[in-house]
């Protein structure tokens, strides 16, 4: 790359040749003060603050957009310089309000230390009063605009960042203001109140509503997002014994700058009122608090018992993808060291276990093999069942900053309209249930029009002759007949995934959470293998997880199927490496999946379950059941942060501490391992897990072996190699840890496959159970922005519960007319199986027949309306969509 030399400050700098003025100062170490600049911000040069002499020309220049030239002498100090941005300043602060005692900006605030830099005191400028009406009434953000300085940091940050076009500027000269489209307040725009405009807000224009603590705060703990699969970068600061404020770490590597209002605005859930504080078993009225000892005492001898009288194959664990790696390594240890049941799982089976078992033995890895980054590269994205906004923000971002800003073309596969829709050149709307028709009749057009990648197919791939023959029935035809897609737009998007150097496939739990889902993802491998769309930066297969460690989860074996690393218990030398290290001999068949543990739970052969951070009275499908299982165990040991309508049932609760109030890793789902640390201590009487976990393994007579993180991190990383630690429990917990790159072996660009080739899978469609004259509809179910999960945590979270109160079910207006149904009306959702009660929203992003409702009801069990169906592969509960009725009325009316 070009060098170009300049004199700066009377020193010779040299720096890329594009680069900007500013930027090699601050590379030099030379600070110019602005306002209007952001590093993850185009330049602008709005503020002119950061103006600098060049002493050749004798010329003033904006040096955030100046780049630097040959022989330049630049002097950002002259008399001329700081004498002209005095002036500027003192303009800014004759039209601002003297309110700094009591602007939550405080000491933060960038227009304040830039003035306090310069020197200015009293401004040399009379005061111009600017009168500004504060209208937004939701509880995230409020807006000031008297103390808008026109840096145009929120809009950049609005459309260049998350691409909302929610703001704009409004007006023309001294009147103009960023706004929303016709001045609207927030709250009934395009908002998805992220937050990034009030983090990158210079001054108290833009600030949080409803934060915890004003002004500046004592001290900053940068950690990892407890929410989706993402992996964001945050920044927690904290004040009194309490977080103040979030906001994205600097230099995340995955948010770029950004959150989502979950990452934003829900941390405050760690603050609730409901938090177990200490331990708490059944006694005659109820669940009683006791002590640690006592509740430790009382599980130990439970499990003690019932292993000597019904074995340990009678006792179950279930573990959490919301734990730490170390968290999710220990748990499983114990299950198989202490009480030496092969029956371990974790929540992850809900949404991941089918891209295990359909890459595991297709692209010949478990997992994504790109990065977030990566998909800004590619040509094409394909997107098929996954709303982004709400299941994983951060890609959505980046999806739309490839369209909207590198050109990149979007292929949407959804029934639905989301907020990916319009920035779609292609949208498949097909009928629930048809992935396999859909995606087979893609790689029919492939094959059949030669758009194959015959080189690649050829020389890293098997099976292909197979596939050929397979697909030959999938003619356009037929799946058009299936899935309801236009013949035309399945050629059109067949020609432009294939014709495509660059493509990527990202999917998300409306693949995965479905009776043939592991089929899907089988399906989605045969077209990337096809195309050679899998070994290039650009390319490859995208899972999406659905909760923030689910990736590391299933890494640390917590599943029934595999040991740590992903080892199979039929690898002899594999198992053989745990069981010398463990001391003990592991079987050589899996134990029960998740929806099995209560199918024998509810059979009487399982008599004791564990459960950690899991709520499966409403996650699981056929809630009733579930319940009922639950009822019929001997011993239910329930451990979590809130009084889950699982823990409720437990004859013990042991509390937990949140993600704020312990360290470790989690990793997302690129692969990328990650620091989680300690910003607060655990409330009352709660612990960290693996607390919990050791101290149970204690009183049981069985220690594990282990004291600290440290000691768990090294054990890891000696039987799985693959794992990097963020670093030892000093490391993890402290400030200006690096964040860990993805690890080794997980870029399949860099590499030749894992297992050396490619498979292809001859998958077919089957016909699913669907709508009847008693079930004529059909309920598609996924994620929503503002809650998360089955809505322990954010239903607890006071502004995140206040925007989205009410469980809802969103209908069609056609079918809304149909049933003489009105908006926000009061509604039953039945099912074969249950009926939950929810608020209906008519709306014209449903088609005709098909009805949507959010995973996490705030009120209700959604998942309780599904049977106790499971895809063959993976074991998975089929939560996907199911045949349902809609009918007027309350419940209990």
């Amino acid at each position: 790359m070009e060098k170009v030399t300049i004199t700066l400050d009377g020193r010779e700098v040299s720096g890329p040749k594009g680069v900007t003025v500013l930027e090699l100062a601050q590379e030099a170490g030379i600070n110019i003060p602005t306002l209007c600049h952001h590093s993850y911000l185009s330049p602008t040069g709005a503020c002119r603050v950061c103006l600098v002499e060049e002493e050749r020309s004798a010329n003033l220049l904006v040096s955030c957009v100046t780049a630097i030239e040959p022989g330049m002498l630049i002097n950002t100090q002259s008399s001329r310089v700081i004498e002209r941005r005095k002036a500027i300043v003192e303009l800014m602060l004759a039209s601002h309000p003297d309110s700094c005692m009591v602007c939550d900006k405080g000491n933060r605030c960038e227009l304040h230390r830039v003035a306090s830099k310069l020197g200015i005191g009293v401004p040399s400028f009379d005061k111009i009063p600017q009168r500004a009406t504060i209208t937004d009434v939701n509880p995230f953000i409020v807006r000031d605009m008297s103390k808008c300085i026109l840096c145009g940091r929120c809009v950049r940050a609005d459309q260049e960042l998350v691409v909302e076009g929610a703001i704009d500027f409004l007006g023309r000269g001294f009147g103009s203001r960023p706004s929303t489209v016709g001045g609207v307040p927030l709250e009934q725009s395009e908002c998805s109140f992220c937050g990034t405009c009030v983090v990158t807000c210079p001054t108290g224009a833009l600030a949080e509503r409803g934060a915890m603590g004003v002004g500046t705060t004592s001290r900053v703990v940068t950690t990892t997002c407890p929410f989706c699969g993402c992996g964001c970068s945050i920044a927690l600061e904290v004040k009194d014994g309490r977080i103040a404020r979030a906001r994205p770490g600097d230099g995340g590597p995955v948010n770029r700058g950004t959150l989502c209002v979950r990452g934003a605005y829900g941390y405050d859930f760690v603050h609730s009122t409901e938090r177990l504080k200490t331990p708490l078993m059944r006694g005659t009225d109820g669940l009683e608090p006791v002590s640690w000892e006592e509740a430790l005492e009382t599980v130990s001898e439970g499990f003690r018992r019932i292993i000597r009288e019904a074995g340990p194959q009678s006792l179950a664990v279930l573990g959490t993808p919301t734990g730490t790696n170390e968290e999710n390594y220990l748990l499983q240890k114990f299950a198989r060291c202490v009480l030496h049941t092969p029956n371990i799982d974790n929540g992850a089976r809900l949404c991941g276990a089918a891209t295990y078992a359909g890459l595991g033995g297709t692209a010949g890895y478990p997992g994504t093999v790109g990065t977030i980054d990566d998909i800004e590269s590619a040509e094409l994205i394909l997107v098929i069942g996954a709303g982004l906004s709400a299941s994983a923000p951060a890609v959505g971002y980046a999806v739309k900053r490839a369209v909207a800003r590198k050109g990149a073309r979007l292929i949407l596969i959804d029934p639905r309209m989301t907020s990916l829709t319009r920035f779609a050149h292609l949208w498949l709307r097909q009928e629930p249930g048809t992935d396999v028709a859909l995606l087979n009749g893609l790689a029919s057009v492939i094959v059949s029009d030669g758009l194959l990648d015959k080189e690649f197919v050829g020389r890293k791939t098997v099976g292909f002759e197979e596939l050929s023959r397979h697909l030959q029935r999938y003619s356009l035809e037929y799946v058009q007949q299936v899935t309801g897609v236009a013949a035309e737009d399945i050629r059109r998007a067949a020609h432009a995934y294939g014709s495509a150097t660059r493509a990527v496939i990202i999917y998300g739990g409306g693949v995965t959470r479905s009776a043939r889902g592991t089929d899907t993802v089988k399906a989605l491998a045969n077209l990337s293998l096809l195309t050679g769309n899998i070994e290039r930066k650009g390319t490859g297969l995208y899972a999406l997880q659905a909760r923030n460690n689910a990736q590391g989860a299933c890494d640390m074996g917590a599943m029934p199927e595999l040991l740590p690393g992903y080892c199979s218990l039929a690898d002899e030398p594999g198992r053989t490496k745990f069981e010398r290290r463990w001391n003990l001999t592991l079987p050589t068949s899996a134990g029960l999946a998740a929806a099995e543990m209560m199918t024998e739970a509810a059979a009487g052969r399982v008599k004791a379950m564990y459960i950690v951070g899991e709520n499966p009275v409403a996650s699981f499908p056929d809630a009733a059941s579930v319940e009922k299982a639950l009822g019929r165990l001997e011993l239910l040991v329930v451990q979590d942060i809130f009084l889950t309508d699982t823990a409720a049932l437990a004859t013990v609760v042991l509390p937990a501490a949140s993600f704020a109030e312990k360290a470790g890793t989690f990793t997302n789902f690129e692969g990328r391992v990650q620091p989680v640390r300690k910003a607060l201590p655990p409330l009352g009487e709660s612990r960290p897990d693996w607390e919990i976990i050791m101290a149970l393994a204690d009183a049981m007579g069985s220690p594990l072996g282990l004291e600290t993180l440290e000691d768990v991190q090294s054990e890891i990383e000696e039987l799985v190699p693959f794992f990097q630690a963020a670093g030892g429990t000093e490391r993890v917990g402290a400030p200006g840890v690096r964040d860990t790159a993805p690890w080794p072996g997980r870029r399949l660009y860099e590499q030749v496959f894992p297992s050396t080739f490619g498979r292809f899978s001859s998958v077919d469609y089957v016909p699913e159970e669907g709508r009847s004259e008693e079930y004529p509809l059909i309920l598609v179910t996924g994620g929503q922005l503002f809650q998360f999960g089955t809505g322990s945590r954010t239903s607890r979270s006071p502004r995140l519960r206040r925007f989205a109160p009410d469980s809802y079910v969103e209908v069609s207006e056609v079918d809304a007319e149909r049933l003489g149904i009105r908006d926000s009306e009061e509604v039953r959702v039945v099912s074969a199986t249950g009926m939950v009660a929810a608020v209906a929203r008519v709306t014209n992003a449903q088609p005709r027949g098909l009805l949507f409702a959010p995973s996490a009801f705030p009120d209700g069990r959604v998942n309780g309306l599904f049977p106790a169906i499971l895809d063959s592969q993976s074991k998975t509960p089929a939560l996907g969509h199911c045949a349902v009725r809609l009918e007027r009325g309350h419940p209990y009316a």
